[in-house]
């Protein structure tokens, strides 16, 4: 299947390239994978959701051959209260992948974020792989926000992977910003990734990113 970006609504959108290893396992007609990655940071966005600290991060993709997908995907996380305190967040989604051919594919999707301090809202998406480009919308229901984004992948010598990354927040009560990044990803073999990225934002300004993807 030529899923390459379901995933990128979720957090991991920069920490995982999409050029991601093959590993996976045949179940039901699909293939059943699990994902685990260690990062310096946890970048939602632009934004900073751990205070630049530690993320520890897992999740369990099944991928139908018709194009139906279901997953979950969890990490820690830190808000700001009077002070910075640690929680977690659980994301579930689901979608389909309609594979118009090797080149072209559409994406129809929906995510459910569950937080350990509450404030759970669920986001809707659609989005196109074009050529090896790939753009996306999505629209939060509960924060009343859009987030478009568009992101391409360059193959460089040595096996290295170049991704590029441009988003632009737009929510209903007239808050705005664009977010920038560029990841940097190397695969040791189809289990293990390692990656580092750079990311600016509008408001928070420079942030960075640096872990291992680990992939069965």
């Amino acid at each position: 299947m030529m899923k390459k970006f379901a995933l990128s609504s979720l957090a991991i959108a920069l920490m995982a390239s999409s050029a991601t290893a093959n590993a996976a396992a045949e179940f039901g007609g699909g293939e059943l994978s699990l994902n685990a990655t260690l990062a310096s940071n946890y970048l939602w966005r632009g934004f900073t959701l751990t205070d630049d600290d530690f993320a520890y991060q897992g999740g369990i993709d099944y991928e139908h051959e018709s194009g139906f997908y279901i997953g979950t995907w969890a990490s820690n996380y830190k808000y700001l209260d009077e002070a910075w305190e640690d929680d977690y967040e659980i994301d579930l989604y689901g979608g389909y992948y309609l594979e118009v051919n090797d080149d072209v594919g559409i994406d129809f999707g929906v995510v459910r974020y569950y937080y350990g301090d509450g404030g759970h809202t669920t986001e809707w998406y659609v989005g196109a792989d074009l050529y090896g480009f790939n753009v996306k919308a999505n629209y939060d229901q509960h924060v009343e926000s859009w987030y478009y984004e568009g992101n391409y992948d360059f193959e460089l010598p040595a096996e290295l992977v170049l991704g590029l990354h441009a988003g632009y927040y737009d929510f209903d009560d007239g808050y705005s910003a664009y977010d920038l990044a560029a990841t940097l990803s190397w695969a040791l073999n189809d289990y293990v990734e390692f990656f580092g990225g750079a990311v600016y934002q509008e408001d928070e300004k420079d942030n960075y990113v640096a872990g291992v993807n680990f992939y069965y």
